[in-house]
């Protein structure tokens, strides 16, 4: 996660503060917690920011699911659809 982070900038120094912000939320989170967070915002981009990592814990997101969105996709259904007779004129 760390060497997404460092490696989102031109200049790796600009990425220090999130590194260390990261740091920041594994004290204030758990450090399992924090690794799921940053495991589903991979899932997501391979260049996450400390942003959506915060968000990601802040929402609970990181403690729902398995990071698999795509199998729970669920087609729409909706009984206003209209079918192939409505375009047979």
């Amino acid at each position: 996660m760390a060497n997404a982070i460092l490696t989102s900038k031109s200049v790796e120094q600009q990425t220090y503060r999130s590194c260390m912000g990261l740091l920041k939320l594994a004290e204030k989170y758990s450090a399992s917690r924090l690794e799921s967070a940053c495991k589903k915002a991979l899932s997501f981009t391979a260049t996450p920011s400390y942003k959506s990592i915060k968000n990601i814990l802040v929402t609970g997101n990181d403690q729902t699911g398995s990071g698999d969105e795509s199998a729970a996709i669920q087609p729409k259904t909706h009984g206003i659809t209209r079918g192939a007779g409505y375009y047979r004129r």
